[in-house]
Order: structure tokens, then C-alpha cells, then sequence
């Protein structure tokens, strides 16, 4: 009689890693992934949207604080380069003290000043044109400008032979003093009939930026040449 082999013997035991590993430790590829929901969807675009609006703030008022130190920066340099011109001017200022005149004026309830005299900081345009070493400039405030006019001749009366330059805009004020050494008093005008220059000469200039704001710029300027 042949005998057949019992199934069991070649039964292999399964591995104890295996049997003892849970099913539920194994990947579920037939699951699919959870996407996002309305809720979270708004929340992201709410955060969002509130990133935007402080990067578009924080640009915004970087570039309004550009524009004001830009503005200002242009306010100060054309404030000191007027009273520049009109420092190396005096300081050259020259006899006759006849032609020096300061006169207070007042316009919309600022001051509105008239400052001439003589200086010797002109160069001729050539040798032999009608011209003196001297000239006799004016400095006045008009309406919101001050003016530069100048004569290269003295002694002339042509209305022709008068330059005159905008030396500054959005002027709200041009006020003018001079310093007496003789009665050691500043006063707000000067007397051709004193017949002498002033000692000192104090420029204050008033300028408004965009906003109408005024600032005021000082200069005081030495005579080193008195009849």
C-alpha cells in the first residue's frame, strides 16, 4: 500500500514578525488623500490678503517718507543756496553807502523786506563793455518769489540794462536787519543817510514745501568793508 503525504508536513509556518505585525500598520493605497476644505480654503486667502494689504501699507508710507525727505532735502538746499548768493554778495559789498537801502515792507502779514547795495563780486562779460567792476543789486520779495535784479552800471537809467533772476520760490517771507556798530543796535531798515554800511546784515528767508509748511532759514552776514 503506497502511502500519501500528509498536507501538513509540507505546511511552512508563517514568521512571527508577520503574524504578530497588525494589518492596520500597512499602507492603504486604495484610500484617497483628504484635500481642503471651504473653511481652510477662506482662512488661507484671508491671511493672505491681510500679508497684502501690510506689505501695500508698509511700501506705501516708505515711499510718502521718501517723497517728504526728498521734498524737504529740496526746500533746504534751495533756502541755503539763495542765502549763499546773497552772503558772497554782501560780504563783497562796497561804498558808496549812498546806494545801500533797506526798506521793512510787510505782504499778507509776513514780511516782504527790500534789500540794495553795492558789491564788487561782478566779473565783465568783456573789457571793453559798458560795465563797471561795481554792481548794484536788489533783492525783493514778490508775491511768493524772491527776485535778484542787478545794474552793471551804476550811473545808468535804462530800464534795459537790468537783470533780473528768480532766485527762490514758494517765499511766504524776506526779512532783512542790519547791525549798527556805532549805536551797536540791530534795526529793520537802513538810512542812505547814515552814509555808511552796516556792520553785520541778518537774512531771514521763509520757505513753504508742498504741504504749506514754513520754514524759516537764518544767515548772518559780516560787512568787512565799511565807509
Amino acid at each position: 500500500m503506497q502511502l500519501k503525504p500528509s498536507p501538513s508536513i509540507f505546511r511552512l509556518a508563517a514568521p512571527s514578525f508577520l503574524t504578530n505585525y497588525s494589518m492596520t500598520h500597512l499602507p492603504n493605497y486604495s484610500s484617497r488623500e483628504r484635500g481642503f476644505t471651504l473653511t481652510e480654503v477662506l482662512i488661507a486667502v484671508a491671511i493672505l490678503a491681510t500679508i497684502a494689504t501690510m506689505v501695500s501699507t508698509s511700501f506705501s508710507s516708505t515711499f510718502r517718507l521718501m517723497e517728504a525727505i526728498e521734498s524737504e532735502g529740496d526746500l533746504d538746499h534751495m533756502a541755503r543756496s539763495s542765502l549763499i548768493v546773497i552772503a558772497n554778495e554782501l560780504i563783497s559789498g562796497q561804498p558808496p553807502a549812498s546806494m545801500w537801502l533797506g526798506r521793512n515792507g510787510n505782504e499778507d502779514g509776513m514780511p516782504s523786506d527790500i534789500l540794495a547795495f553795492v558789491t564788487a563780486s561782478h566779473v565783465r562779460s568783456s573789457p571793453n563793455a559798458p560795465e563797471s567792476d561795481l554792481t548794484r543789486v536788489t533783492y525783493a520779495r514778490q508775491s511768493s518769489r524772491l527776485m535778484r535784479y542787478a545794474v552793471r552800471n551804476l550811473y545808468t537809467t535804462s530800464l534795459d540794462a537790468v537783470d533780473q533772476a528768480e532766485i527762490a520760490v514758494g517765499v511766504v517771507g524776506f526779512n532783512v536787519r542790519y547791525y549798527s556798530g556805532t549805536t551797536q543796535l540791530w534795526s529793520d531798515e537802513w538810512d542812505q543817510t547814515l552814509k555808511k554800511l552796516p556792520h553785520a546784515v541778518l537774512i531771514e528767508l521763509t520757505l513753504t514745501n508742498p504741504k504749506n509748511e514754513a520754514k524759516t532759514f537764518i544767515e548772518w552776514i559780516p560787512i568787512p568793508l565799511q565807509s
